[in-house]
């Protein structure tokens, strides 16, 4: 008996005969319907636990959107925000383009939620724990694995000063602070890997819509079952991929727009003329007068 035969479509879309099987969890919409919503807790918590390898008891599912302390600052959106039981933070972003920032989009995050968590009179021991996860369809960073792990961490001194050893007691410190954490999930280095084995393995599998794999995974993994269930039921909606064909449309477009008022805002400060701000950024009179109102 011959295996099923699948197509996929430039949106990552699988196809078996003609009629839609997956759309892939890297897909960000689909991915925050699967991980990042209420009562996709125990789907979180299973994705984590392969990625952090460690035991999580419980988590919330929060809200994504990272508040700000005044206007001017920049507002800051992570596809999925998770309280674990012990308190630590963790988010993870889904990123399939590469817009050639993701280092310093992570450090935003990761700062700004470790910012946000002390409160006023607490002492500073007391900020929980932040994890930042991005998985990217992309390679960015110049390293081999495709899971990499970083930490606030010292340096070798390259000063020429006398090293007095006598004064250090026992192993040197590793970590300024083990509460900061990056992980940066290189699917496309997963991709090139000719047989990637373990849980995380089996996850980014089901994340990018391998069919063999997933075949195989659910038959290892509970949760990784119950999450292909999910993602096939709501890949089987025609309007779900007409839907996911149109935001992608859109963000391409909302994307440029972002672009034009940056580049909107530098030439205000320059002084230069709405008329000409207009043509440039092809923003509407209305657009631009609303960034003076709001500078």
């Amino acid at each position: 008996m011959k295996g099923k035969v699948y197509e996929k479509d430039k949106y990552g879309i699988t196809y078996e005969n003609g009629k839609i099987v997956r759309i892939p969890a890297k897909n960000d919409y689909m991915f925050k319907n699967l991980f990042g919503v209420n009562g996709k807790e125990e789907n979180l918590k299973g994705l984590l636990q392969a990625i952090l390898k460690i035991k999580i008891d419980s988590l919330e599912i929060e809200n994504s959107e990272l508040p700000r302390d005044n206007k001017e600052a920049k507002l800051g959106v992570v596809d999925v925000k998770a309280k674990l039981s012990d308190g630590t933070i963790a988010t993870i972003e889904m990123q399939v383009k590469n817009e050639k920032n993701i280092g310093e989009r992570i450090t935003f995050y990761i700062c700004k939620i470790y910012f946000n968590d002390i409160k006023k009179k607490q002492d500073y021991k007391q900020i929980n724990k932040v994890i930042a996860i991005a998985i990217i369809d992309f390679s960015y960073f110049n390293r081999k694995e495709y899971h990499q792990i970083a930490h606030l961490k010292f340096e070798e001194c390259k000063d020429e000063n006398e090293i007095v050893s006598s004064i250090l007691k026992g192993k040197e410190d590793e970590y300024i602070t083990d509460k900061i954490e990056v992980h940066i999930i290189d699917l496309k280095k997963f991709k090139k890997m000719k047989n990637p084995k373990g849980e995380l393995a089996d996850w980014l599998n089901l994340i990018l819509g391998n069919e063999g794999a997933i075949e195989m995974a659910i038959q290892r993994n509970a949760d990784i079952a119950r999450v292909n269930e999910e993602n096939k039921e709501l890949s089987e909606a025609e309007d779900w991929a007409q839907f996911l064909r149109d935001v992608a449309k859109y963000d391409e477009n909302t994307r440029k727009r972002y672009e034009m008022e940056d580049v909107a805002k530098k030439m205000l400060k320059e002084n230069v003329d709405i008329e000409t701000i207009r043509r440039v950024t092809e923003l509407s009179k209305e657009e631009i007068e609303k960034l003076i109102k709001n500078r």
